[in-house]
């Protein structure tokens, strides 16, 4: 593997992602010396332009002569590039936050997926939520952006599934200025009881979401996305404010930020001079991938995949395997129970997390579309 190509994208409120992932995969091979590679980064916006994105994909065989393509873009745009894999006999590896489902449960010859997890994390988040905690009822708590993904979804499957019932919805507007939180907080004043809100929130919006919460409503816990949780507690927002019991799921442990991953986190700071974040762990998961497909002996495709779903790895977050079916590596998840400073962590094991993704194949085996075509957070 000499040469790998890496279709970066563009995001106006998370401006970082593309970067953190990027030196994720570099940090990734500085450590592990086997392959020295040259990296071929082309920018593709936000993921929307399907024409752009296979123009670039195809320099990148064409022009570049890459062994094998990274393109961190969604589903559906990012499914036009799919058949180039095919013609040119060499992998795509499509990395995203896990926000979509697929267009389609079968996997393309030639193309792998590594995700961020972040739909299971709301199915295994709303379950255990209903199960562990024993309160039915919940809210529904977005906003026009980020509420339109397949996250809501994932909540909805998982408190059903757990003999949830919703009660109540809010939807609010998507920026700063527009933002009234007064029909949540009418709803949570004068319905006192136990209650779990399914929250989906991210960006320079999460804050004031926070603050209509502050003493609120004692009764309820807050059911956090993923993301969600990695900018509250990134931004330390959990100290800073006096908010409700915190209940998440997520591919990351959020110990992360004081029980680093060394490799990465000297790497970020030795060469990179900046920050770690979550991408940046899936970056150096994307070398762990990158290197086993090298690795991966026979020239047929089907032998090949049916190796790495037999080959176990161990990436940045934690465990993972190869689905065949789907293509997707799926990872552990970590259960997250965060009250003030007090902070519960405990593991998913991976036999669990890939019951509950085949359980997405089982309900929904027609995959819905939602309507933003863009790749989550890149706004």
């Amino acid at each position: 593997m000499e040469n790998i190509g890496i279709l970066l994208p563009k995001s106006s409120t998370h401006p970082e992602i593309g970067y953190d992932f990027f030196f994720g995969v570099k940090a990734f091979f500085a450590y592990h010396t086997t392959f020295n590679p040259s990296f071929h980064t082309a920018n593709i916006g936000f993921g929307i332009d399907g024409d752009g994105m296979y123009s670039e994909a195809e320099r990148m065989f064409l022009e570049k002569n890459v062994d094998v393509l990274v393109v961190f873009a969604e589903h559906p745009i990012v499914d036009k590039i799919f058949p180039l894999a095919a013609q040119f006999r060499r992998t795509i590896l499509v990395v995203n936050p896990g926000a979509k489902y697929p267009i389609d449960w079968q996997a393309p010859d030639y193309v792998v997926f590594l995700t961020m997890g972040e739909m299971l994390s709301a199915k295994l988040a709303a379950t255990h939520a209903v199960s562990s905690l024993g309160i039915s009822k919940g809210i529904n708590a977005t906003n026009f952006y980020d509420g339109g993904y397949g996250i809501g979804d994932a909540f909805y499957l998982g408190q059903e599934n757990a003999g949830g019932e919703i009660v109540f919805t809010f939807v609010s507007k998507h920026l700063e200025t527009e933002f009234d939180p007064k029909p949540l907080e009418d709803f949570l004043e004068g319905n006192q009881e136990p209650m779990l809100i399914y929250a989906i929130y991210t960006g320079k919006i999460l804050p004031l979401f926070l603050k209509a919460l502050e003493g609120s409503h004692t009764q309820a816990t807050l059911v956090c996305s993923a993301e969600m949780l990695h900018e509250l507690i990134g931004s330390e927002l959990d100290q800073k404010m006096s908010l409700p019991e915190i209940f998440a799921c997520t591919s990351l442990s959020p110990e992360w930020k004081n029980k680093r991953f060394q490799p990465l986190h000297d790497f970020f700071k030795n060469e990179a001079r900046r920050e770690v974040s979550p991408f940046s762990y899936l970056g150096w998961d994307a070398g762990e991938v990158l290197q086993q497909l090298a690795s991966a002996s026979g020239a047929d495709w089907k032998e090949k995949t049916h190796q790495l779903e037999k080959t176990p790895i161990t990436g940045s977050r934690g465990a993972m395997k190869f689905h065949l079916k789907t293509g997707h590596f799926i990872g552990v998840q970590y259960q997250v129970q965060l009250q003030g400073k007090h902070l519960k962590v405990s593991k998913i094991e991976l036999e669990e997390v890939l019951k509950e993704w085949e359980q997405f194949m089982e309900t929904r085996p027609n995959p819905p579309q939602v309507g933003w075509f863009n790749t989550y957070l890149c706004s």
